[in-house]
C-alpha cells in the first residue's frame, strides 16, 4: 500500500478514520443473482442496485474496525453473539441497539452512501482490491470455517478500514428503499425520507458465498429479527 493510498483518509479520532469529501459513482451495472427473502426463491436481477449514479459527500469519521464484543460489554451488560470472543465482532444486533450504541459514543450510524464511499475507497472495480475476490482481504463462506473471526485479522482497504466486506453484515441508518437509487439525490444522500420497513444492511457476513460480499450488495435488514443475518455494526462521526 502506498502513501498515496492515504491521500483521502487519514487517521483521525481514535479508533477511527478520516474519509474526506468527495464524490463517486454508486451501485452497479453488472446483473447479479440475489437470495429472496421467502425460502427456496431467488430474485433476478439485482435491480436494487442501480442505476449507477454520482453521489458526493461532506467529510465524516467512521470506525476503523466493526465494534467488537469488548467495546460492547464497556456500555451494556448483554451480548447476545453467537461466538463470543472480545476481538469479534458483536452481532445479532438491532438496528435500534446499533443506533444506540453509536449515539452513547457521540457518533452516529453511517448513511449508506458513506458506507459505500468508504468501502469503495476511490476505486471503481467489484471490490477495493480489484475485479476478483481475494480471500485475504476478507472473512466469506470460503475461508471463514464456518466460524467469527476476530476484527482486523484481514488486510485493509487502500483506506485503512478492515472488513468492510465479510466479517459481519453491517447496519446503516438508512432506511431500505428497493429503488432508491432511481431517485436518490446526488448530495448527501440520507435514504427514503418515510418511515419504511427495515433499515440497509451492508456488506456481508463470514458465512455468506463470495456472491454477497460485493460493495454493491444491499439488503433490507430485519429491525426487529436478524436471526437470519449475522449483523454488526461500526459508527461514524460529522467531521468539522
Amino acid at each position: 500500500m502506498t502513501s498515496a493510498s492515504y491521500a483521502w483518509a487519514d487517521k483521525a479520532l481514535e479508533g477511527m478514520v478520516l474519509i474526506k469529501k468527495g464524490c463517486f459513482l454508486m451501485g452497479t451495472d453488472k446483473v447479479h443473482d440475489y437470495l429472496a427473502l421467502r425460502p427456496n426463491v431467488r430474485e433476478r436481477p439485482n435491480d436494487r442496485e442501480r442505476p449507477v449514479h454520482k453521489v458526493c459527500l461532506d467529510s465524516f469519521y467512521l470506525d476503523t474496525h466493526e465494534v467488537t464484543q469488548e467495546k460492547w460489554g464497556k456500555l451494556y451488560p448483554y451480548n447476545n453473539s453467537v461466538h463470543k470472543g472480545p476481538n469479534i465482532a458483536v452481532n445479532q444486533i438491532e438496528w435500534k441497539e446499533a443506533h444506540n450504541y453509536c449515539a452513547k459514543q457521540g457518533h452516529r450510524l453511517p448513511t449508506e452512501a458513506e458506507w459505500e464511499y468508504a468501502a469503495r475507497a476511490g476505486t471503481t472495480t467489484e471490490y477495493p482490491w480489484g475485479n476478483k475476490l481475494n480471500r485475504a482481504y476478507l472473512w466469506y463462506g470460503g475461508n471463514s470455517g464456518h466460524t467469527h473471526h476476530p476484527v482486523g485479522t484481514r488486510k485493509p482497504n487502500p483506506w485503512g478500514l478492515y472488513d468492510m466486506l465479510g466479517g459481519v453484515w453491517e447496519w446503516t441508518a438508512d432506511w431500505y428503499g428497493e429503488f432508491y437509487y432511481k431517485d436518490s439525490p446526488k448530495n448527501n444522500p440520507k435514504g427514503p425520507s418515510d418511515i419504511l420497513s427495515w433499515h440497509v444492511i451492508r456488506g456481508g457476513s463470514w458465512i455468506d458465498d463470495k456472491q454477497f460480499v460485493r460493495i454493491a450488495i444491499r439488503y433490507p435488514g430485519m429491525a426487529d429479527n436478524t436471526e437470519d443475518y449475522w449483523v454488526g455494526f461500526r459508527c461514524a462521526h460529522d467531521a468539522p
